[in-house]
């Protein structure tokens, strides 16, 4: 039965239903019917939905895994053990942009895509172009797919195997170096101060799963697999004049890496599928805003404002960005299929407004640590106060956690407490980039014309944001709220002394004597960077060429922090 004759066999169902005696089969005959007479405009907006819901995903997870600590918040409690097994402190690799940026994005963009447009219409065809940037695409999509799944995979891992879980009357904590669940009390500095091993809990798995006795053989294997997937090993690559590199590799990094070899293999020789193209593409804009920080919330607004001014002039304008978008099949689009050609959107209108939602993210996380700070006074004097700060919890990648700690009692702890704090810029931007995608899809569906998305997602996100600091009498504090710098060498990081505004200058002499000058511990920390890069190059002093994969020294200890 082909095609047509299939949908006449259905069109005749729905008017059997419609004609029936039965009130509701003729409701539902009648609704089905008008669906199918306007099924093209239903898939129309399905596309439409599609699209929106493929836009906001990797913003979503990007703008969560691009949370760090910020200067509102004391250092992470740690244990000792560890920090000696692991001997690297990863940090993240963030470019900031500066108001020039504002000015050169535009300027930048202008030339290269001009530069596209000409080259194809020199060439008559894409063809070259498309093979020269599919190779280039094609490696970046490997790591970016790769990191990608990485971290999907870490969140699935924190379902099946979180580190703590409650079942509302207790809270249990997984103990993989002892092969038990634990129940155990903290201090106020949530440092283990008793635990207790629960007899009747011997498998890794949580909620009712944690109550089933398999058997030896099979609860051994359920508590290797669960160590497989949360130890790390420490990978270290040097190269005599070239790199000098130190990670942490966990399983998941590998099996990541094998999705994105197959993800780009599939995509280069079986089938340019729209779902591998918009998978790679997800990996690109994950990476991206993960990558880049526009710093401050003013940066970020010029830098978006000249966008703005670029995507209207090239898209109403001049034939290049529609000759160029259509003419290159690389991913660096979303693509849809739908009625007629589908539709597609590109990745800066995803990466660009998604970087503000992703500082925004991190600017929610700097206030909720902001209003947890406390002012004790010194003995010296009552003029004088220094920033009691809350130690930072990592807030990243703790789905699962908390998922199963959702029923706990507050005054237990868990290591997804970190991931609970309120979330009213990002959330107030979300709703001005979802509130711009849908103005973009209802003119581009009116006047069945190309629309320039940025035009109307610019508007909606920066009006959320300052709109929501004029309205929560906070603007002064946004505008003056940056990333620039090291985190945690400025005075609001390190909790020094903030002496009162009426404090004499005697005091104030007092309370830097007393703490030392925050200008004096950034060239500590300097010194002691350069110290540590002295010793590298020493201990590689007889290498040209090293490479090696090697297990933790020390194994974690059971008091551990949480």
């Amino acid at each position: 039965m082909n095609d047509s004759a299939a949908m006449g066999t259905l069109l005749s169902f729905f008017r059997i239903l419609e004609d029936g005696d039965s009130p509701a089969l003729q409701f539902i005959g009648r609704w089905a019917y008008k669906i199918y007479e306007k099924r093209q405009t239903v898939e129309e907006y399905m596309m439409y939905i599609h699209l929106i819901l493929a836009a906001v995903f990797p913003i979503f997870i990007a703008a969560h895994s691009s949370l760090q600590q910020p200067p509102s918040a004391a250092k992470p409690i740690s244990d000792e053990t560890e920090e000696e097994d692991d001997e690297i402190n990863v940090q993240p690799m963030v470019e900031g942009l500066t108001p020039s940026d504002a000015i050169m994005f535009p300027v930048t963009a202008a030339f290269v895509l001009g530069g596209l447009y000409l080259f194809i219409k020199w060439m008559g065809n894409a063809d070259l172009l498309n093979k020269i940037m599919t190779v280039y695409f094609s490696v970046l999509g490997v790591f970016g797919i790769a990191k990608l799944s990485k971290d999907g995979l870490d969140v699935v891992t924190t379902f099946v195997f979180p580190d703590s879980w409650s079942n509302g009357a207790e809270t249990f904590y997984v103990n993989s170096d002892i092969s038990r669940q634990l129940t155990a009390k903290f201090d106020k500095s949530r440092i283990n101060v008793s635990d207790e091993i629960v007899v009747d809990k011997t498998n890794p798995l949580p909620g009712y799963l944690s109550t089933i006795t398999f058997s030896p053989r099979i609860t051994k294997a359920l508590w290797s697999f669960r160590a497989s997937f949360k130890k790390h090993w420490l990978l270290r690559c040097y190269i005599h004049g070239v790199c000098n590199a130190k990670s942490k590799l966990h399983l998941n990094d590998m099996i990541g890496f094998v999705f994105g070899v197959v993800a780009v293999t599939y995509y280069n020789t079986i089938r340019k599928a729209w779902w591998v193209t918009n998978l790679m593409a997800f990996g690109f804009s994950y990476g991206s805003m993960q990558m880049i920080s526009p710093t401050t919330f003013t940066t970020g607004s010029m830098v978006l404002g000249g966008l703005f001014i670029y995507d209207v002039v090239m898209v109403f304008y001049t034939p290049m960005m529609a000759t160029v978008a259509t003419s290159l099949e690389v991913p660096i689009k979303l693509v849809f299929p739908g009625p007629k050609r589908g539709s597609m959107l590109g990745l800066g209108d995803v990466v660009l407004p998604g970087m503000m939602l992703a500082l925004a993210l991190r600017y929610d996380l700097y206030l909720h640590y902001l209003r947890k700070q406390r002012n004790p006074t010194l003995g010296f004097g009552d003029a004088s106060k220094i920033v009691a700060k809350e130690p930072f919890l990592n807030p990243k990648g703790l789905w699962g956690d908390r998922f199963w700690t959702r029923n706990a009692k507050k005054a237990d702890f868990g290591l997804a407490d970190g991931a609970r704090f309120p979330k009213v810029y990002f959330k107030a931007g979300l709703a001005g980039y979802v509130t711009g995608m849908i103005v973009t899809l209802y003119v581009c569906h009116a006047w069945q014309h190309a629309q320039p998305a940025l035009l109307y997602l610019v508007p909606g996100v920066l009006i959320a944001f300052w709109g929501t600091a004029y309205f929560r009498n906070e603007v002064k504090l946004m505008w003056e709220y940056t990333e620039d710098g090291v985190w945690g060498w400025d005075n609001q990081s390190r909790g020094t002394i903030c002496p009162n505004k009426e404090s004499s200058d005697d005091e104030k002499e007092k309370s830097s004597s007393y703490f030392g000058s925050v200008a004096a511990r950034a060239k500590d920390k300097v010194e002691e960077q350069e110290k540590a890069a002295k010793k590298a190059a020493s201990d590689h002093a007889q290498h040209l060429f090293l490479f090696s994969l090697s297990e933790p020294k020390h194994e974690a200890s059971l008091k551990k922090v949480i």
